[in-house]
């Protein structure tokens, strides 16, 4: 089994935390979804999210195979980022290039490799002052220690390094960040209970001032397929979610915060709807 790569360690935490499918994701911004397959394999979709009065729309088409993916997504500023990959150029090797039209200076190599012990992802710009990614990792059994730089040819300087170790069983996960040129440092947390119920834990810590933060999280899946999730956070704020099919296989999802260290704080709410 291929080890985890650097940017999962910790993932199901970081999700539970911040938002992913299983999960479900907080939104407080009316959304929409369609989502659409033709008859040749293209995936279609479309999404609408209004922000205040303003109404952002984007689009994105993808096509896979076991092999080659490629998709294009045009964004609510009309940039189209445009994407193609080759799984297995080598054992273990993935290519990926990328860029945003109509900009030649935004192209991007990515390398991926993977084997049992090791997980490498190396990208680089393709131009003439490109910066450049990598990010390994490193495991045996379920430990899992990575690190990840960039280095600026531009300012021929490194601009970042970031180190996580970790730790992967299969009714938890606990991970150790050390980010921001080693000035933060964040500790997660997350833990099935139940195979329907997962808690998680998030404490961050800024060292050089001692600031602290840190936000809890429960989620739950219901009898009927339904998903909940509860979150609070050092500020106060409290937000909840329910997320739920209906019969005809559109996601419906509804959330709402409130901040309970201030009642007289207007209530935040929203909800997004995938027509799939």
């Amino acid at each position: 089994m291929p080890v985890v790569a650097f940017g999962d360690i910790g993932k199901a935490a970081k999700g539970l935390l911040g938002g992913d499918k299983p999960t479900g994701t907080f939104s407080f911004d009316p959304k929409l979804s369609v989502s659409s397959t033709t008859s040749s394999g293209v995936a279609l979709t479309a999404t609408t999210v209004q922000k205040a009065d303003k109404v952002e729309a984007s689009l994105k088409a993808a096509y896979s195979t076991k092999k080659y993916s490629v998709d294009v997504a045009l964004s609510p500023d009309n940039k189209v980022t445009a994407t193609a990959a080759i799984n297995d150029v080598a054992p273990g090797i993935k290519l990926t290039t990328s860029a945003v039209l109509p900009d030649p200076a935004t192209a991007k190599l990515t390398l991926d490799y993977s084997m049992p012990y090791l997980a490498l992802k190396s990208t680089i710009g393709l131009n003439a002052t490109p910066v450049v990614d990598v990010a390994a990792s490193t495991g045996y059994q379920s430990f899992v220690l990575g690190a990840e730089t960039s280095y600026d040819t531009a300012k021929a300087a490194v601009t970042k390094y970031n180190f996580a170790i970790g730790y992967h069983a299969p009714d938890f996960q606990v991970a150790a960040h050390l980010t921001d040129l080693t000035k933060t440092l964040k500790l997660i947390y997350s833990h099935n209970l139940t195979s329907t119920s997962t808690v998680g834990a998030e404490v961050t810590r800024k060292l050089a001032t001692s600031d602290t933060t840190f936000a809890l999280a429960y989620a739950r899946k219901l009898s009927n397929g339904a998903l909940t999730k509860l979150k609070l956070d050092g500020s106060g704020a409290l937000s909840a979610l329910y997320e739920t099919k209906l019969q005809g296989g559109e996601k419906v999802t509804g959330s709402l915060q409130l901040q309970t260290t201030d009642l007289s704080k207007p209530v935040k709410y929203g909800f997004a709807v995938d027509l799939a």
